[in-house]
């Protein structure tokens, strides 16, 4: 039991590679402070729809990403691409990597993939990175 007078100390996050300063690192959070330790940040292979993470350095603000799954919608795509020849293999990755513009991928990658260039537009916009946005509370 605490005294009503003793103000909390803040739950402090896990040890763990949290998202750095610089864009696409990670930085490791031993638990109490940052370390120098840095990495190309890693992709998770599957993340629920707009995750949250703990940003340590924030102050407890929240890292929300664009980030989606559907089930359905990976199994189409990936079926799809198998029939196709790969013709529609920048539409399979934007559903497996949840982006949030998967079906324009498509849409594109359908209408305009016999281009080439059209082709590689969907598939540059299916790798690009989520977008993150930094929510306080």
């Amino acid at each position: 039991m605490t005294d009503a007078g003793t103000p909390h100390e803040p739950t402090r996050p896990p040890a763990g590679w949290y998202p750095s300063e610089r864009p696409g690192y990670e930085r490791w959070w031993d638990g109490v402070s940052w370390t120098e330790m840095e990495r190309p940040a890693q992709l998770p292979l599957s993340q629920p729809s707009g995750q949250q993470q703990f940003a340590p350095s924030t102050g407890g603000g929240m890292l929300v990403t664009d980030q989606r799954t559907s089930g359905i919608e990976i199994t189409l795509a990936w079926i799809l691409t198998v029939l196709t020849l790969g013709y529609l293999l920048p539409w399979a990755i934007a559903a497996t990597r949840g982006k949030s513009n998967s079906v324009a991928v498509g849409v594109l990658n359908l209408l305009l993939g016999w281009t080439v260039i059209g082709w590689v537009i969907a598939l540059v916009m299916a790798c690009t990175a989520h977008r993150q946005v930094l929510t306080h509370r």
